[in-house]
């Protein structure tokens, strides 16, 4: 059960759209880096609990989907085993995707594919991207970056141009920390990123480094960690009020729980709010979700919070 001091029913308020599937459960990723059998019965237990509304896929690299054979009676076309598969590189995406055959073979109903992430070397073109597209089926792609921010606007270009002429989008993962400090991005990178994807209407799902609420300085990372309900903020602000890298960064760089609200039917921050409508959309289309390898800390530090307002905030 959630341990929440939130006293309604978190599925009525506009915070049950902002957390609908937002977190998904990466156990088998550091910091927890558990061992598969034990990530597969956590996301088990997770399924059957009453908080399974908040949860995303379990992620997975391709190169390990044969390992789940063992663990399919765990799962039913009532209670599938959802994934986001991790792909290496382009050389293997034949592989990797015989690989999503065998696992669908295997589980029938019981299994689905949601999304595949892929990792983009430094330089691409148009060609790469289109064939990524192509090989990758009807999936929804999320496409990891690197490299300068000229190379980052120009991929973004590319992928917006593919996107307009294709039945599914391709979107971006940006990475927000990892167990070392260097892999933690500033707020001005964050923003920048968030402001060029919703330009576009490129899709964006996060990954690492958002187990807290809110932006907090954290002693074994020795740096400031971003808050997931910051970073949701700010894109579903981005999305829905086409707010400036400024406010982006305001929004990101904010450590004081109270700036942020939710009532029955919005949420706030500072003088910015969104209806529960347009949370929904923006989820839908922008803000996807984020990969967590803890379930359980980001929902009961949620819940935690005193932020959850039963009529508007004034």
């Amino acid at each position: 059960m959630l341990l929440t001091k939130v006293n309604v029913k978190w599925r009525e308020e506009a915070v049950s759209h902002f957390m609908t599937e937002l977190i998904d459960y990466a156990g088998l990723f550091p910091p927890a880096a558990l061992p598969l059998s034990e990530a597969i019965s956590n996301f088990h237990a997770y399924i059957h609990d009453s908080d399974s509304w908040m949860l995303g896929p379990f992620v997975i690299p391709a190169s390990r989907l044969s390992e789940l054979k063992p663990y399919k009676a765990l799962f039913n076309d009532k209670y599938p085993l959802r994934l986001s598969v991790i792909f290496t590189k382009f050389e293997e995406i034949e592989t990797e995707m015989e690989a999503i055959r065998h696992f669908l073979e295997t589980y029938k109903t019981a299994g689905t594919i949601q999304a595949i992430e892929f990792p983009l070397p430094t330089q691409v073109n148009y060609s790469f991207l289109e064939n990524l597209e192509k090989q990758t089926g009807s999936y929804p792609i999320y496409c990891e970056m690197k490299g300068t921010n000229d190379q980052f606007l120009n991929t973004l270009d590319t992928i917006h141009s593919i996107n307009q002429k294709s039945l599914k989008r391709i979107g971006i993962k940006m990475r927000m920390g990892g167990i070392t400090t260097n892999l933690f991005p500033t707020v001005n990178q964050a923003a920048f990123v968030i402001h060029e994807c919703q330009k576009r209407e490129l899709p964006l799902k996060f990954t690492a480094g958002l187990h807290h609420p809110i932006r907090q300085y954290r002693t074994e990372v020795k740096t400031r960690m971003h808050g997931f309900v910051n970073v949701f903020t700010a894109s579903i602000m981005a999305y829905s009020r086409s707010v400036n890298t400024a406010t982006i960064q305001a929004i990101l760089h904010d450590e004081d729980p109270t700036n942020f609200s939710f009532t029955t039917d919005s949420l706030s921050w500072r003088d910015l709010t969104v209806s529960s409508a347009e949370i929904i959309k923006a989820r839908s289309f922008f803000a996807a979700s984020y990969g967590s390898c803890s379930f359980n800390e980001p929902r009961e530090e949620l819940g935690e919070l005193t932020i959850f307002h039963g009529e508007a905030v004034r």
